[in-house]
């Protein structure tokens, strides 16, 4: 009897606290969103990897022991590899042209150079070349949760929310794309899916946006081939 009432204490106190948390998250985190993805089509970003603007057309190297295991010592040569793979990967979605210029130790060396339907959805975040696509729409807010942030300490409010993706064109609907980067194929249909927005609690209860769903960058998986 008690354990039950304890249990009814504790569902009672969490709806209190909901009720009287009247922040208005879903407006905010929407006008958050759509402020860093003006044009509706920077919400998603697949990276390909540590290749500038100025450095097109780009030529792939190799690396001793990018087809090692995964280590701090094989990270940087691993990275090479991911990057060379995007590459190619990329040109036949026809975002690069690729031409073999070579070869070294019985491996093909490729020169690659952006074609028009490339630079459409590149993006130089990071100084690095990445491809992206659309917009992250709020529909819902689940609930919220305060927490201390283990590193640097300070207060933390993780909103769960849900939410869909608009404007995604075709080439994210190749489940090569979505599998190959991690991305759920809900984000290609535009079902609704579940995410968190991360506020940090400032004084007096003002907050600062910290992560959420949108703008996110993604490495391509060490599996996909």
């Amino acid at each position: 009897m008690k354990k039950r009432l304890l249990i009814g204490l504790m569902v009672i106190s969490s709806l209190l606290l909901t009720a009287c948390d009247n922040y208005p998250y879903k407006t905010d985190i929407q006008e958050i969103y759509d402020w860093n993805n003006q044009t509706g089509e920077k919400a998603i970003c697949m990276m390909v990897g540590r290749v500038t603007e100025s450095m097109y057309p780009y030529t792939i190297y190799y690396m001793e022991g990018e087809n090692l295991p995964f280590s701090p010592k094989t990270q940087k040569a691993n990275f090479n590899r991911l990057k060379n793979e995007s590459l190619h990967f990329f040109s036949g979605l026809g975002f690069f042209t690729e031409e073999k210029v070579g070869e070294t130790e019985g491996k093909p060396i490729y020169r690659y150079q952006l074609t028009d339907l490339g630079r459409k959805y590149v993006d130089w975040t990071f100084g690095e070349t990445n491809f992206c696509f659309g917009r992250i729409v709020v529909d819902s807010i689940d609930s919220t949760k305060d927490i201390v942030n283990g590193v640097g300490g300070g207060k933390e409010r993780d909103v769960y929310i849900r939410y869909h993706v608009e404007n995604i064109p075709d080439w994210v609907k190749n489940s090569d794309a979505y599998n190959r980067f991690r991305y759920s194929k809900k984000v290609t249909t535009g079902e609704q899916l579940s995410g968190i927005h991360s506020y940090r609690v400032l004084r007096n209860d003002k907050l600062e946006p910290i992560t959420g769903v949108s703008r996110t960058f993604q490495w391509a998986t060490s599996s996909a081939k």
